[in-house]
């Protein structure tokens, strides 16, 4: 299966379709997960999928590439390959942030408690570090270095959704990777937004105690 063919499977499911019930073809289903892997970053910089595919049918392929409730594609980021291949992955996160959250999530953050996630790509926005694979326990400190500043990058967008979302997943690494509380330290000396709400979320989250 090449990699156009993937992509039409994992972001062509008809819009309003459930990502849980997705049923991928035998041919994805044989594909080697370094193989898979490459298809995920490359899809994460190709220009061409804004143009086919709808806002929903973005969220949902999103969904399905990383909320390990929905497929085992996340685990790319932690089982397939070695560290080296792992930490270019985890790097290329910054293109999930950059091309497809900076770019659809724009409602505006009114409420920490009620941040708008109807949509599949704002849910997955917001709860990214929540339902993604990786995390402190399974990574190497060199994976954990590289998604820390995929996090601290977050928090220099003017976008406040996705500044919501790096402190979120702060705030879940503060226990185990007590750096991360430094680096929402030093983000409150020169917040890139001036919503007071956010930053109560960044100090709440130094604490590792967050919604």
């Amino acid at each position: 299966m090449d990699y156009l063919s993937w992509r039409n499977e994992v972001f062509g499911m008809p819009s309003g379709s459930d990502p849980m019930t997705i049923q991928f073809s035998e041919q994805n289903f044989r594909l080697p997960s370094l193989v898979i892997f490459d298809y995920i970053d490359r899809s994460l910089v190709d220009s061409e999928i804004h143009a086919i595919f709808s806002i929903e049918q973005i969220g949902a392929g999103l969904l399905l590439i990383y909320s390990n409730s929905h497929s085992d594609l996340p685990y790319c980021y932690t089982e397939v390959g070695n560290e080296a291949r792992r930490i270019k992955g985890i790097i290329n996160l910054r293109y999930l942030y950059s091309n497809f959250f900076n770019r659809y999530c724009l409602f505006p953050v009114n409420n920490i408690e009620e941040v708008n996630t109807e949509r599949a790509i704002d849910y997955l926005c917001y709860m990214f570090w929540d339902i993604f694979a990786l995390c402190p326990e399974n990574a190497t400190s060199s994976m954990i270095d590289v998604a820390l500043k995929v996090m601290s990058s977050v928090l220099q967008y003017k976008n406040d959704y996705c500044i919501v979302s790096a402190i979120h997943g702060l705030g879940h690494w503060v226990l185990d990777v007590p750096r991360s509380s430094k680096i929402l330290q030093n983000w409150l000396k020169t917040p890139t937004t001036s919503h007071e709400e956010i930053q109560d979320y960044a100090r709440q989250a130094m604490t590792g105690y967050i919604l």
